[in-house]
């Protein structure tokens, strides 16, 4: 019988670009904008050392001078400062053995080879949700780029286009639509529709119609979390501008292994890669030391001790909003049924209800 496996399926090199090609095709964070794939950062990945020095050049500053025929002209220097990006280093293995593959008769190879791609878009976005969690913490980015009306209004907090209004104007004196997107989860969002707060564009050329609230285009990402902890329960919407957020990944290697001896036959892709997620107008702290050294994960991002603000860099700088706001309690409860579900799932006591 003629059998087909995983290493007639996979080129390593053909499937190297495949997984990156169709990662940038179908990932919603870099097609609306929100994450600006970036060559630059991309041709640093390679480079030695764990950090990527991003360098800029500050605006020029200061005030005229009075011009006479008495004193020379003088002259400034311009004046630059420098950014630290973070690389992350990832792998994963998918595999399968001869008996499942016998047994089963599922498409596992398949499966493998068309899916990764839609696996480290996944992991793409818990990343960023990871890095905008620990960067809202900093004392500066807080202070002025987080509108919580949980707090500051509790009477009146449930996500509105006052709110919304009022989570723009923490871009102070910039223009408008410097901020072109906001990301909700699927429970703010269904709110939103209920409020007729969504506008469809259908594009000119006849693609997927974009959803869009107040000139924004909504991206929808469960990796949000709605909080029901407390009293009331809560979410939160990003607002970014175009590009606010630089990003690359490159795949390191793609490789195919079989273990004739292993569980009675393995084979198993494993691919490995090297990416960057930083927001510009923040940095790295220099003394930032991640649980395993050299080798951050998601959980390290998320912490405030890993971000600080240049000192010469203007938070107006950062094109990035957070707003917090309370959720209808009509649209919490699906979620609140969702969560038991995972929650039972993970413990191993099935379905609540169901008796499954």
């Amino acid at each position: 019988m003629a059998e087909t496996h995983l290493k007639d399926m996979i080129i390593p090199e053909v499937f190297n670009r495949y997984v990156r090609n169709n990662s940038m095709k179908t990932n919603n964070l870099i097609s609306s904008g929100i994450i600006q794939n970036d060559d630059w950062l991309g041709g640093q990945l390679g480079q030695p050392g764990t950090k990527i020095t991003i360098p800029y050049i500050n605006d020029l500053d200061g005030k005229a001078d009075n011009w006479t025929d008495t004193q020379d002209i003088g002259v400034e220097n311009l004046t630059s400062g420098s950014q630290l990006g973070m690389k992350f280093y990832q792998t994963k293995a998918f595999g399968q053995t001869d008996i499942s593959t016998l047994l089963s008769g599922a498409p596992i190879q398949d499966q493998i080879a068309s899916r990764f791609s839609n696996f480290w878009n996944t992991n793409d976005q818990y990343m960023l949700f990871a890095v905008l969690k620990g960067m809202f913490q900093v004392d500066e980015i807080a202070n002025s780029k987080v509108l919580d009306l949980t707090a500051q209004s509790p009477t009146d907090s449930e996500f509105s286009a006052k709110g919304f209004i009022a989570a723009l104007s923490l871009m102070g004196d910039q223009p408008e639509n410097i901020l072109s997107s906001i990301a909700v989860n699927s429970t703010t969002y269904a709110m939103m529709k209920s409020q007729n707060l969504i506008d469809t564009i259908q594009p000119s050329n006849g693609g997927t119609a974009i959803n869009v609230y107040n000139g924004k285009q909504v991206v929808v990402d469960d990796d949000i979390p709605t909080d029901t902890s407390g009293k009331d329960a809560t979410s939160v919407a990003y607002l970014f501008g175009t590009g606010a957020i630089r990003y690359s990944t490159q795949m390191y290697g793609t490789e195919v292994v079989t273990e004739p001896l292993k569980q009675g036959g393995r084979e198993s892709v494993v691919q490995k890669r090297i990416g960057c997620i930083h927001p510009l107008g923040m940095s790295i702290a220099p003394d930032f030391a991640p649980a395993t050294p050299n080798f951050p994960t998601p959980d390290d991002f998320a912490k405030k001790e890993a971000w600080t603000m240049p000192k010469d860099v203007d938070v107006k700088h950062v094109h990035l909003v957070q707003y917090k706001f309370k959720l209808d309690p009509f649209f919490v409860l699906k979620q609140k049924s969702q969560n038991a579900v995972a929650a039972a799932k993970t413990a191993g006591t099935g379905t609540p209800g169901t008796g499954k």
